[in-house]
């Protein structure tokens, strides 16, 4: 992949992006880096809510943290890119004729601009992409950069939105755990899926028990803690499992290794300088 961004650019909002787990973070410092980057006035890293079909996102008014909601539909920028998984670029949001070129139904609400006193008029939103290209958890929206947005400002948002996904797949997780227990506890033991986590030299920091069924309830998750997984369970050695531990240790990026009756989800837990620090598994039965 050809970076649009200088290499020193890239790897300083890469290493940004993947260190935090911290949702907020990424809803505010690190849009706000982006914003910079792409020369905008505005931005916003919205997710995607399935189950009330809306829009949500975090933006700082004075120094507090002030939740906004938009219900998805086919009729806003925000919504379209959401809905269609496509990406928009237009020179003026106020240009119907522009708007309608893209899609029949496309429009631009301008009770925000009237309610805000402000002037909307070049617009970029990006789709942004959950675990594969055909789902997406949510979008990017930028608003008036000086001239427009570029093609050279496409191309800094695809390839910046592919490493959204990542951060937000994985700060999602992690604050799921969280609200449950903190990481470095306990992790919740009345799920259908396993999960432990590992620490640079593959030993065991935490276990739910799942792992001890897995085990032949030779093991108790408290007797697996600071235990080699390898150790534990030898039928994993030579496997996709060794080999996808390794990866993703190496370059920072989640995997999924297939073995005959388990799928285990990989994820690098980065510290602020994505150097990565732990493993999250996730075992699920095929």
């Amino acid at each position: 992949m050809k970076l649009a961004l200088q290499p020193d650019k890239f790897f300083g909002i890469l290493d940004t992006i993947i260190s935090t787990l911290q949702i907020d973070e990424l809803l505010t410092t690190v849009v706000l880096e982006i914003q910079a980057i792409i020369r905008a006035d505005r931005c916003t890293l919205y997710l995607i809510n399935r189950d009330s079909n809306e829009l949500y996102s975090k933006v700082l008014q004075a120094k507090d943290l002030v939740e906004i909601r938009v219900p998805i539909l086919k009729t806003s920028l925000a919504g379209y890119s959401a809905t269609t998984g496509k990406l928009i670029n237009v020179k003026d949001a106020y240009d119907d004729a522009e708007l309608k070129s893209i899609d029949a139904e496309l429009a631009f609400n301008k009770s925000w601009d009237q309610q805000s006193r402000y002037r909307t008029k070049s617009v970029l939103v990006v789709p942004i992409p959950h675990k594969s290209s055909e789902d997406i958890i949510g979008v990017f929206q930028a608003l008036n950069s000086p001239d427009g947005f570029s093609d050279h400002d496409v191309q800094v948002m695809e390839q910046l939105a592919y490493l959204l996904g990542i951060a937000v797949n994985n700060a999602l997780l992690y604050q799921t755990i969280e609200e449950e227990k903190k990481l470095r506890e306990y992790i919740i033991d009345d799920i259908e899926e396993g999960i432990c986590i590992l620490d640079t030299k593959k030993r065991i920091l935490s276990a739910s028990k799942f792992l001890e069924l897995m085990s032949g309830m030779r093991y108790t998750a408290d007797m697996m803690v600071g235990e080699n997984l390898f150790d534990l369970f030898p039928t994993f050695v030579g496997t996709e499992l060794e080999e996808k531990i390794a990866d993703v240790f190496r370059d920072g990026f989640k995997k999924i290794a297939q073995l005959a009756v388990l799928e285990i989800k990989i994820i690098p837990y980065t510290d602020e300088k994505g150097k990565v620090r732990k493993l999250i598994l996730i075992f699920s039965r095929m």
